[in-house]
């Protein structure tokens, strides 16, 4: 559907070549691409930042979800900034990122993280505190110790919500590291797109952003692989 509709858009010649170029040309230009070691030097770079920057969120999330977590009261009291955390736009705060880390690696990483952050740690929080109480009160009435009524009852019983919040942590950190190379950076494939955009290298931007879609993608259906609740299954 995308791709009969850029066809015709080309052939007809209703919209500029500087905004569409030519679908051929953009394929023909990806294919030189990822022939070039500098692609894939980028491509290990975007990739790591994602990578890392969700496994900093996600280390810090579910930790203090379950901290949080513990205490009703607790609980209360920061819902709301999480919630807050959750919805705010937080590129606006990207040139503090770069201020504090620099145009380099630890910049994206850190807002990657600091994106993905939120929303696993409301998810983990909010499950953790709706596990019901009759569930806690059969374990203790079975002798489960504390580390397992943790374990294996509330974290059991809250699986699913975390799982959520794992996965919308994924995609905020990817996104957010596109986002970041394209707003400043010194390497990776969002920088790459940029740079040649801001050349006027339009077939060859359409390419990095299409070669960045299928890796991103490629990320996203592996960490959603990871992620799957194996009772999904067993459901259907």
């Amino acid at each position: 559907m995308v791709f009969g509709g850029w066809i015709l858009a080309n052939a007809t010649g209703s919209i500029s070549p500087i905004i569409l170029p030519q679908l051929g040309a953009v394929l023909s230009e990806s294919i030189e691409l990822l022939r070039e070691s500098e692609v894939w030097a980028a491509a290990g770079i975007t990739v790591f930042e994602m990578i890392a920057g969700f496994g900093i969120a996600a280390v810090a999330g579910l930790l203090v979800g379950f901290v949080l977590s513990r205490k009703p009261l607790r609980s209360a009291i920061f819902e709301k900034l999480l919630a807050w955390g959750y919805i705010f736009p937080i590129s606006l705060v990207y040139p503090l990122f770069l201020i504090w880390a620099g145009v380099g690696l630890p910049s994206k990483i850190l807002f990657a993280a600091a994106s993905a952050f939120f929303p696993i740690a409301y998810n983990t929080m909010k499950g953790l505190s709706a596990v019901p109480v009759r569930y806690l009160k059969v374990g203790q009435a079975f002798g489960a110790s504390a580390q397992a009524t943790d374990w294996h009852i509330r974290a059991g019983a809250s699986r699913p919500m975390i799982l959520s919040g794992l996965r919308l942590g994924v995609s905020m950190a990817t996104v957010s590291v596109v986002l970041a190379e394209m707003l400043g950076a010194n390497a990776g494939l969002g920088f790459m797109a940029q740079q040649a955009s801001s050349q006027f290298q339009i077939p060859k931007a359409y390419a990095v952003v299409l070669i960045l879609v299928v890796i991103t993608s490629l990320l996203l259906w592996l960490m959603e692989t990871l992620l799957r609740d194996p009772n999904e299954k067993l459901k259907k």
